[in-house]
């Protein structure tokens, strides 16, 4: 689905439209629609943590013009590494996304507000210990 960037994605100001492709129920691939750059790799943040909760700020919703929560759509980036679990996502500055009207934009969260927040926690952080899988 191709999303108008109204709230630009730091360091990336001059990029317009997004088409966001999922890869599986977990991961899905952000590529810039007029380029071959930038591209993320986004990660559904529900899949590594349940306290995963913030409030959006008024001017973001506005900007993003969602009417309710079920319009919403938030994914986090990741930084892939190898071995994947030498990865790291962005929790503080999550990519909201209005599914309805094809709207989408970077927030950035007050630190102090969410300290367990992070810029590039470890993946390896949310992940059993593979003694610990069924």
């Amino acid at each position: 689905m191709d999303f108008k960037v109204v709230i630009p994605i730091l360091g990336f100001d001059s990029v317009e439209e997004l088409t966001l492709e999922p890869i599986d129920e977990i991961f899905s691939r952000l590529t810039n629609k007029k380029a071959d750059t930038p591209s993320f790799t986004l990660i559904q943040p529900a899949a590594l943590r349940d306290d995963y909760v913030f409030d959006l700020p008024k001017a973001a919703a506005e900007k993003l013009q969602l009417e309710s929560a079920e319009d919403a759509m938030v994914l986090n980036i990741m930084i892939v590494d190898t071995p994947l679990e030498n990865s790291h996502v962005n929790f503080i500055a999550p990519l909201v996304f209005n599914k309805k009207k094809g709207l989408m934009g970077q927030v950035v969260l007050d630190s102090v507000k969410y300290p367990d927040y992070g810029l590039a926690d470890p993946l390896k952080k949310f992940l059993e210990p593979a003694e610990n899988r069924p």
